[in-house]
């Protein structure tokens, strides 16, 4: 999703450059920065680079004074002794959107996604205070637990999982009391964080195909329904393993909700982008019609 930065607000700008499929990390990085209108804003300031290869800079409030779409970072890097340059670009805005659902909004909406992997409870081969570790989980993609809840039955304690890697079958954690011990119960609860971010990009996509941005979306909740729906099929897809199965037909129900919901929905738009919703502005926000019918 786009960069969004709150006007008078400083923030930090956060990038990834991607080499060859991959996240690459560069040896230095520098960012230059030009305001819509064209002129520079930040001339070839040093970036922080993290070891995951995270590029970051961090915005001052007088950085964002103006509101304004599509303000260009052009970033230069060094990577393998060479030098290459990419370009992104974000707004600064009055106000920045919300996402007002949680993993329990979907399985309100769709209890089935409960049945595939959600949930998984297992004896521990060993672990650390901040690991916990079993091969019955290598049959889990990279990152699949990631986000979630990690309970500890011997210890009666839950945590929640900053990472997992297939290869090895571990979850690491916040901390828990004492390092997990071969034998010890565990339960791992996924979430549905990253099927939630990646539907709330499609519907900012929805938007902009409508000429409208969704930041000046003044009401979150307007969107609740469609992001329920959206994000549902979004983890159907992600389960399907074959076409014209139980998630293939559910991912195909749950987008054609989304659409059917975004086509009749009616939402505060600020379309002054003042911040504020007047009466000119109130009912006159329904998505443009795709020339369907």
């Amino acid at each position: 999703m786009k960069q969004l930065f709150l006007k008078d607000t400083a923030d930090t700008f956060k990038v990834y450059i991607y080499e060859n499929n991959r996240i690459a990390v560069p040896a230095s990085a520098t960012i230059t920065v030009y305001k819509p209108a064209g002129t520079a804003l930040i001339n070839g300031s040093p970036m922080t680079i993290g070891a995951d290869g995270l590029l970051s800079y961090t915005l001052s409030a007088s950085d964002n004074v103006e509101t304004g779409s599509d303000y260009k970072a052009s970033i230069a890097y060094s990577l393998n002794g060479g030098v290459a340059g990419a370009v992104f670009f974000y707004d600064v805005v009055v106000s920045r959107p919300g996402i007002v659902i949680t993993d329990d909004d979907l399985l309100s909406e769709l209890p089935q996604l409960k049945d595939n992997g959600w949930r998984v409870c297992g004896s521990a081969e060993g672990g650390t205070s901040s690991a916990v570790t079993d091969a019955e989980l290598k049959r889990y993609a990279d990152d699949y637990f990631t986000g979630g809840l990690a309970y500890s039955a011997g210890k009666d304690e839950t945590r929640e999982i900053t990472g997992f890697v297939s290869s090895t079958g571990t979850c690491t954690t916040t901390p828990f009391s004492s390092a997990i011990t071969a034998g010890e119960k565990y339960t791992l609860t996924r979430s549905f964080g990253r099927e939630i971010g990646r539907a709330f990009e499609k519907i900012e996509e929805m938007l902009k195909g409508t000429g409208r941005r969704i930041d000046l979306v003044i009401d979150p909740y307007d969107l609740r329904g469609l992001h329920i729906y959206s994000s549902v099929a979004e983890v159907c897809k992600g389960f399907i393993s074959e076409k014209d199965n139980l998630w293939w037909g559910l991912w195909k129900e749950y987008g054609e909700k989304a659409a059917e919901t975004f086509e009749k929905m009616n939402f505060k738009y600020d379309s002054s982008g003042d911040g504020f919703i007047n009466s000119s502005e109130r009912g006159a926000a329904e998505p443009a019609r795709t020339g369907r019918g």
